[in-house]
């Protein structure tokens, strides 16, 4: 395909557009073309910037994951607590951007956050966190972090019972009870979700973490 002797827009300008038009009318309205006309240009401008829509994709998925903030880090703050700040400041980034989320799942390379991995890591090693847990906890994290929040929005949990649609009180009379009983909402669930994982981890710590006791700990 022939490209324009002078590029007509930018980088940046192609990936805001994007992200505006699956915000507003979602994954199957996004096309290049499309992104065109969103832009007021031709298709074969977009190729002085991408070489096809994944390259794009990718970058969109950059793009939502950086408007996450990294909380500052200070004296004193558990290292958990800092973790579970980090958490909430990515899922609220992709819950902004609902339509995007499984770009994130097909698209997001993690090396776009290699930075904050290792500031990851070394609040980790600060806090006093065995190195062989460091990466069990961030690609733990990344994994529950991400998850959770797509299940959130693949519900609209008004309630607690809407947490599992589809109950019914006398075919499923213990997980009525359960759910009556719970009283956190979405939002508080992927809190206690995210202490309860780095609480398992940290009983790990408790005994010598050697290749043979991890082995014994996941039964392999």
């Amino acid at each position: 395909m022939g490209r324009p002797p002078k590029p007509l827009i930018s980088r940046s300008s192609t990936i805001a557009a994007s992200i505006e038009i699956i915000d507003t009318e979602g994954m199957d309205a996004f096309s290049l073309p499309r992104v065109a006309k969103q832009l007021n240009v031709k298709t074969s401008s977009l190729y002085h910037h991408f070489a096809d829509r994944r390259e794009l994709m990718t970058e969109v998925a950059k793009e939502i994951m950086t408007e996450a903030t990294v909380p500052e880090y200070s004296p004193g703050t558990h290292w958990a607590e800092w973790f579970v700040e980090l958490g909430l400041n990515y899922r609220d980034a992709i819950l902004r951007h609902p339509n995007a989320a499984l770009v994130l799942v097909q698209f997001l390379p993690r090396d776009v956050l290699t930075s904050t991995y290792e500031k990851c890591a070394r609040i980790l090693d600060d806090g006093g966190v065995p190195t062989p847990l460091h990466v069990v906890i961030l690609d733990g994290l990344e994994k529950i972090s991400l998850a959770t929040t797509l299940t959130d929005l693949m519900r609209d949990p008004v309630n607690n019972r809407e947490i599992f649609p589809n109950v019914n009180e006398h075919r499923h009379s213990t997980l009525t009870r359960a759910l009556a009983a719970n009283k956190w909402s979405s939002r508080e669930l992927f809190v206690v979700t995210i202490r309860g994982f780095l609480a398992g981890v940290m009983g790990l710590a408790t005994t010598p973490v050697s290749g043979e006791s991890l082995r014994d700990f996941i039964g392999s």
